[in-house]
């Protein structure tokens, strides 16, 4: 698939941000949208439709999965199908892990990692449907450059980190588990964007302004690579040259400690050989 016309866009956390972003570039790219946010969306959908769009928005706790089954009732309801989700919502943290406290981490763990996976459990049976109508069929899940690592030049912010780093795991499952079905599962994996929330800080302080302001990239500029790579079944679509140096150097630290495993010698007939037949593994026989 190389278009979105006519198709029809889901975007949680569109209210603002890269998720605002998201929803006006499948517009222009001649997607319908529905933006899910958890604040007041009537505003992006009014500046959507202004521009030509179909837009609608349904107010969506993405933590809470009676809401997020509500949403994909109003989608179809007002749609009649569904062939892309986008699965944008997310909140941050800063601090290490031993000093964030409890109360923050979970709110942020049940947004950014239990949320994205309500997301894809209630989507999946629509986009299997659509994909087996013949239409287009994909999951965007939005993680962060934190998703090929941890960054070494970002303050820490342990349990976002952690949240988007789980990111990448259930993408790689949810891509496992969906293939069969015609349904495409990528990962984004933006760095620094020039979102509401960051243009702010910038603003407000010319430190925090000279940190992030020469490596951030515009939400349009982030948007339009997100959907060239879900259209080309990218599975991992990184954004911001800087963050290849850092994300480099993590893969091939963790190629280095699995290279240093011995070898096996000889043939090696077992159910977990490594050859990827799931179907010999005993938990799958349950």
């Amino acid at each position: 698939m190389s278009t979105l016309t006519d198709a029809v866009v889901v975007v949680t956390g569109g209210a603002t941000g890269i998720g605002l972003a998201l929803a006006r570039e499948a517009a222009v790219r001649g997607a319908r949208v529905m933006i899910a946010d958890v604040e007041d969306a009537r505003a992006a959908v009014e500046s959507l439709r202004a521009d030509g769009a179909t837009a609608d928005w349904s107010q969506t706790d993405t933590s809470d999965y009676s809401q997020v089954k509500k949403l994909t009732e109003a989608t179809i309801e007002r749609f009649g199908t569904v062939n892309v989700v986008c699965n944008n919502a997310g909140i941050g943290v800063a601090g290490a892990l031993q000093d964030v406290d409890p109360g923050e981490a979970k709110r942020l763990f049940d947004v950014n990692v239990l949320g994205m996976f309500h997301v894809v459990h209630a989507f999946a049976p629509l986009l299997k449907d659509a994909a087996a109508r013949g239409g287009p069929a994909y999951i965007l899940n939005t993680g962060s450059e934190h998703s090929l690592g941890v960054p070494p030049h970002v303050m820490p912010m342990s349990t976002y980190t952690a949240s988007k780093y789980a990111a990448l795991g259930l993408t790689d499952t949810a891509r496992r588990d969906l293939k069969d079905f015609g349904v495409g599962v990528s990962l984004l994996t933006p760095g620094w964007v020039r979102t509401e929330r960051v243009s702010a800080l910038v603003a407000a302080d010319p430190h925090v302004a000279a940190a992030i302001e020469p490596f951030a990239q515009e939400p349009a500029e982030v948007a339009a690579a997100a959907f060239d790579g879900l259209l080309k079944g990218t599975a991992v679509i990184a954004t911001n040259p800087h963050s290849r140096a850092f994300a480099m150097e993590h893969a091939r630290d963790l190629m280095a400690d699995i290279q240093a495993l011995p070898l096996l010698d000889g043939p090696y007939d077992h159910a977990h050989d490594g050859t990827g037949d799931a179907s010999r593994c005993p938990f799958s026989q349950g």
